[in-house]
Protein backbone atom coordinates (compact mmCIF):
# COMPACT_ATOMS: atom_id res chain seq x y z
CA UNK A 1 0.00 0.00 0.00
CA UNK A 2 1.41 3.41 -1.41
CA UNK A 3 0.94 6.25 1.73
CA UNK A 4 -2.08 8.79 0.41
CA UNK A 5 -0.37 12.09 0.44
CA UNK A 6 -3.35 13.65 1.47
CA UNK A 7 -3.80 11.33 4.59
CA UNK A 8 -3.84 12.38 8.17
CA UNK A 9 -2.00 10.46 10.69
CA UNK A 10 -3.84 9.89 13.64
CA UNK A 11 -3.13 10.13 16.65
CA UNK A 12 -4.55 8.76 19.40
CA UNK A 13 -3.01 10.22 23.42
CA UNK A 14 -4.10 9.40 26.74
CA UNK A 15 -5.22 12.27 28.35
CA UNK A 16 -3.32 10.56 31.88
CA UNK A 17 -0.28 11.11 29.94
CA UNK A 18 -0.59 14.30 28.62
CA UNK A 19 -1.16 15.79 32.17
CA UNK A 20 -0.95 14.68 35.46
CA UNK A 21 -4.72 13.99 36.33
CA UNK A 22 -3.81 13.03 40.35
CA UNK A 23 -3.29 16.57 41.55
CA UNK A 24 -4.16 19.83 41.27
CA UNK A 25 -8.01 19.68 40.06
CA UNK A 26 -9.53 21.24 42.87
CA UNK A 27 -8.23 24.91 42.38
CA UNK A 28 -7.77 27.55 39.05
CA UNK A 29 -4.09 26.46 38.19
CA UNK A 30 -3.78 24.28 34.86
CA UNK A 31 -3.05 20.73 35.31
CA UNK A 32 0.85 19.63 35.51
CA UNK A 33 2.72 18.46 32.56
CA UNK A 34 2.57 14.67 31.87
CA UNK A 35 4.61 12.02 29.74
CA UNK A 36 3.10 13.26 26.78
CA UNK A 37 3.67 17.10 26.60
CA UNK A 38 6.75 17.01 25.15
CA UNK A 39 5.47 14.29 22.56
CA UNK A 40 2.57 16.89 21.56
CA UNK A 41 4.58 19.96 21.16
CA UNK A 42 7.41 17.89 19.51
CA UNK A 43 4.10 16.97 17.05
CA UNK A 44 2.93 20.78 16.43
CA UNK A 45 6.89 21.80 15.86
CA UNK A 46 6.86 19.13 12.84
CA UNK A 47 3.15 20.32 11.70
CA UNK A 48 4.67 23.90 11.55
CA UNK A 49 7.20 23.30 9.63
CA UNK A 50 4.86 21.03 6.96
CA UNK A 51 3.04 23.98 6.35
CA UNK A 52 5.59 26.13 6.00
CA UNK A 53 6.60 24.02 3.05
CA UNK A 54 3.58 24.15 1.62
CA UNK A 55 0.53 26.09 3.28
CA UNK A 56 -1.56 23.45 1.35
CA UNK A 57 0.18 20.40 3.52
CA UNK A 58 -2.65 17.70 4.30
CA UNK A 59 0.08 15.48 5.56
CA UNK A 60 -0.04 15.92 9.12
CA UNK A 61 -0.72 15.22 12.78
CA UNK A 62 -3.89 15.30 14.19
CA UNK A 63 -3.94 14.17 17.72
CA UNK A 64 -7.24 12.93 19.90
CA UNK A 65 -6.70 13.25 23.43
CA UNK A 66 -8.76 10.10 24.90
CA UNK A 67 -9.98 10.05 28.37
CA UNK A 68 -10.89 6.57 29.94
CA UNK A 69 -13.66 7.27 32.50
CA UNK A 70 -12.94 10.50 33.27
CA UNK A 71 -15.04 12.58 36.00
CA UNK A 72 -16.74 15.65 34.76
CA UNK A 73 -14.80 17.93 36.50
CA UNK A 74 -11.34 16.43 35.11
CA UNK A 75 -12.92 16.86 32.05
CA UNK A 76 -13.53 20.49 32.57
CA UNK A 77 -10.00 21.01 33.95
CA UNK A 78 -8.77 18.57 30.69
CA UNK A 79 -10.28 21.30 28.07
CA UNK A 80 -8.74 24.67 30.06
CA UNK A 81 -5.55 23.17 30.39
CA UNK A 82 -5.12 22.19 26.72
CA UNK A 83 -6.07 25.65 26.26
CA UNK A 84 -3.80 27.02 29.01
CA UNK A 85 -0.72 25.36 27.19
CA UNK A 86 -2.11 26.29 23.62
CA UNK A 87 -1.98 22.48 22.75
CA UNK A 88 -2.95 21.65 19.41
CA UNK A 89 -5.57 19.05 20.05
CA UNK A 90 -7.97 17.60 17.08
CA UNK A 91 -10.23 15.94 19.05
CA UNK A 92 -11.48 15.55 23.05
CA UNK A 93 -13.09 11.72 23.14
CA UNK A 94 -14.09 10.35 26.76
CA UNK A 95 -15.33 7.30 26.75
CA UNK A 96 -16.09 4.63 29.31
CA UNK A 97 -13.49 1.84 29.70
CA UNK A 98 -15.42 -0.92 28.05
CA UNK A 99 -15.66 1.12 24.87
CA UNK A 100 -12.22 2.33 24.54
CA UNK A 101 -11.50 -0.12 21.62
CA UNK A 102 -14.27 0.72 19.74
CA UNK A 103 -13.80 4.36 20.01
CA UNK A 104 -9.98 4.26 18.83
CA UNK A 105 -11.69 2.32 15.86
CA UNK A 106 -15.01 4.52 15.17
CA UNK A 107 -11.60 7.65 14.98
CA UNK A 108 -9.64 5.84 12.38
CA UNK A 109 -6.90 5.79 14.76
CA UNK A 110 -3.49 5.24 12.91
CA UNK A 111 -1.77 5.27 16.26
CA UNK A 112 -2.98 4.86 19.94
CA UNK A 113 -0.03 6.18 22.54
CA UNK A 114 0.34 5.57 26.29
CA UNK A 115 2.60 4.83 28.86
CA UNK A 116 0.56 2.33 30.17
CA UNK A 117 1.41 -0.97 28.65
CA UNK A 118 -2.02 -2.61 29.41
CA UNK A 119 -3.58 0.09 26.89
CA UNK A 120 -1.34 -0.18 24.65
CA UNK A 121 -1.65 -4.11 24.38
CA UNK A 122 -5.76 -3.37 24.58
CA UNK A 123 -5.71 -1.19 21.34
CA UNK A 124 -3.19 -3.79 19.52
CA UNK A 125 -5.95 -6.55 20.44
CA UNK A 126 -8.37 -4.08 18.63
CA UNK A 127 -6.27 -3.71 15.73
CA UNK A 128 -5.17 -0.45 16.20
CA UNK A 129 -1.31 0.18 15.88
CA UNK A 130 -0.23 1.53 19.03
CA UNK A 131 3.02 2.54 20.73
CA UNK A 132 4.93 2.92 24.01
CA UNK A 133 5.45 6.92 25.18
CA UNK A 134 8.76 7.61 27.10
CA UNK A 135 9.55 10.16 29.37
CA UNK A 136 11.15 13.14 28.78
CA UNK A 137 14.53 13.93 30.98
CA UNK A 138 14.13 17.79 29.13
CA UNK A 139 10.68 18.45 28.78
CA UNK A 140 12.09 22.11 27.24
CA UNK A 141 13.22 19.90 24.37
CA UNK A 142 10.47 19.96 21.80
CA UNK A 143 11.38 20.93 18.74
CA UNK A 144 12.34 17.31 17.15
CA UNK A 145 10.63 14.05 17.40
CA UNK A 146 12.10 11.07 17.56
CA UNK A 147 10.64 7.76 17.03
CA UNK A 148 12.39 4.59 17.57
CA UNK A 149 11.40 1.69 15.61
CA UNK A 150 12.29 -2.36 16.78
CA UNK A 151 14.47 -3.45 14.70
CA UNK A 152 13.79 -7.33 15.95
CA UNK A 153 10.00 -6.77 14.84
CA UNK A 154 10.38 -5.33 11.33
CA UNK A 155 13.71 -7.31 10.36
CA UNK A 156 11.30 -10.94 11.72
CA UNK A 157 11.24 -13.56 9.31
CA UNK A 158 10.60 -16.89 9.70
CA UNK A 159 14.61 -17.67 10.27
CA UNK A 160 14.44 -15.74 13.66
CA UNK A 161 11.55 -17.16 14.72
CA UNK A 162 13.29 -20.62 16.17
CA UNK A 163 15.87 -18.11 17.74
CA UNK A 164 13.16 -16.39 19.51
CA UNK A 165 12.23 -19.61 20.68
CA UNK A 166 15.24 -20.16 22.15
CA UNK A 167 15.03 -16.78 23.70
CA UNK A 168 12.56 -17.83 26.04
CA UNK A 169 9.52 -16.32 23.82
CA UNK A 170 6.54 -18.67 23.28
CA UNK A 171 4.57 -18.95 19.77
CA UNK A 172 1.70 -16.42 21.12
CA UNK A 173 4.06 -13.64 21.87
CA UNK A 174 5.86 -14.25 18.35
CA UNK A 175 3.04 -14.46 16.76
CA UNK A 176 1.57 -10.65 18.18
CA UNK A 177 5.42 -9.88 16.90
CA UNK A 178 4.86 -10.89 13.45
CA UNK A 179 1.42 -9.20 13.78
CA UNK A 180 2.87 -5.68 15.00
CA UNK A 181 5.30 -5.91 12.23
CA UNK A 182 2.33 -5.27 9.47
CA UNK A 183 0.59 -2.59 11.67
CA UNK A 184 4.05 -1.07 11.76
CA UNK A 185 4.18 -0.62 8.30
CA UNK A 186 0.84 2.03 7.16
CA UNK A 187 2.42 4.53 9.64
CA UNK A 188 6.51 3.54 8.52
CA UNK A 189 5.41 4.50 5.38
CA UNK A 190 3.64 8.08 6.23
CA UNK A 191 6.17 8.80 8.87
CA UNK A 192 8.81 8.17 5.86
CA UNK A 193 6.92 10.35 3.45
CA UNK A 194 6.79 12.69 6.07
CA UNK A 195 10.72 13.20 6.74
CA UNK A 196 11.57 12.67 2.57
CA UNK A 197 9.85 16.54 3.02
CA UNK A 198 12.52 17.51 5.14
CA UNK A 199 16.15 18.36 4.50
CA UNK A 200 19.06 15.77 6.09
CA UNK A 201 19.99 18.82 8.34
CA UNK A 202 17.48 20.71 10.89
CA UNK A 203 14.54 17.91 10.48
CA UNK A 204 12.30 18.43 13.43
CA UNK A 205 11.59 14.37 12.20
CA UNK A 206 14.09 11.83 13.75
CA UNK A 207 13.91 8.49 13.06
CA UNK A 208 16.08 5.66 14.72
CA UNK A 209 16.34 1.86 14.63
CA UNK A 210 17.39 -0.30 17.32
CA UNK A 211 17.79 -4.29 17.32
CA UNK A 212 18.24 -5.72 20.99
CA UNK A 213 17.75 -9.50 20.47
CA UNK A 214 18.77 -9.54 17.04
CA UNK A 215 21.78 -10.02 15.35
CA UNK A 216 23.57 -7.72 12.49
CA UNK A 217 21.86 -9.86 9.76
CA UNK A 218 18.47 -8.66 11.68
CA UNK A 219 19.09 -5.54 12.03
CA UNK A 220 20.78 -5.37 8.43
CA UNK A 221 17.16 -7.15 7.07
CA UNK A 222 14.84 -4.25 9.23
CA UNK A 223 16.92 -1.42 7.27
CA UNK A 224 16.12 -2.98 4.01
CA UNK A 225 12.74 -3.26 5.07
CA UNK A 226 11.93 -0.16 5.94
CA UNK A 227 13.31 1.83 2.97
CA UNK A 228 11.54 -0.69 0.78
CA UNK A 229 8.71 1.25 2.87
CA UNK A 230 10.19 4.11 1.83
CA UNK A 231 11.90 4.97 5.31
CA UNK A 232 15.44 6.14 5.61
CA UNK A 233 16.13 6.33 9.55
CA UNK A 234 18.46 9.08 10.89
CA UNK A 235 20.00 6.35 13.07
CA UNK A 236 20.48 2.64 13.66
CA UNK A 237 21.48 0.46 16.55
CA UNK A 238 22.30 -3.04 17.08
CA UNK A 239 23.00 -4.48 20.66
CA UNK A 240 22.99 -8.38 20.21
CA UNK A 241 21.25 -8.59 23.20
CA UNK A 242 23.33 -5.98 25.30
CA UNK A 243 20.61 -3.74 28.00
CA UNK A 244 19.01 -1.28 26.28
CA UNK A 245 18.10 0.90 28.79
CA UNK A 246 21.49 3.29 28.89
CA UNK A 247 20.62 3.84 25.40
CA UNK A 248 17.20 4.94 26.12
CA UNK A 249 18.45 7.10 27.98
CA UNK A 250 20.59 9.04 26.02
CA UNK A 251 18.39 8.66 23.01
CA UNK A 252 15.19 10.26 24.87
CA UNK A 253 13.12 9.06 21.78
CA UNK A 254 9.13 10.06 22.45
CA UNK A 255 7.87 6.87 20.72
CA UNK A 256 9.05 3.22 21.44
CA UNK A 257 7.35 0.83 19.06
CA UNK A 258 8.60 -2.40 20.33
CA UNK A 259 5.28 -4.54 20.89
CA UNK A 260 7.46 -5.36 24.30
CA UNK A 261 10.42 -7.22 22.63
CA UNK A 262 13.21 -5.36 24.96
CA UNK A 263 11.35 -6.25 28.25
CA UNK A 264 12.79 -9.34 28.93
CA UNK A 265 16.58 -8.30 28.74
CA UNK A 266 15.72 -5.54 31.56
CA UNK A 267 14.20 -8.35 34.12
Amino acid sequence: MDPQSDCTLVTAVSCHDIFDLQTGQSDSSPLAKGTAFAFIKAVQSVNERLVKLSEKQTLLFEVILLGKDCEEQAKSKIFDSAKYYDLEIGKFCFCSKEKFERTLQENHVKLFLSSDRDDVHSALKAGVPAALLCQQADQQVQNQLKVLFSGDLIGLTEDSTEYLKDLGFNDVQIHNFKAAKGRIQEFAMLIGEMRRRFGCEDSPLHTILMTVWGSRDICATALKTLRAWGLDVDEAFCLAGAPCTPILTVLQPHILWDDGLHNLKET
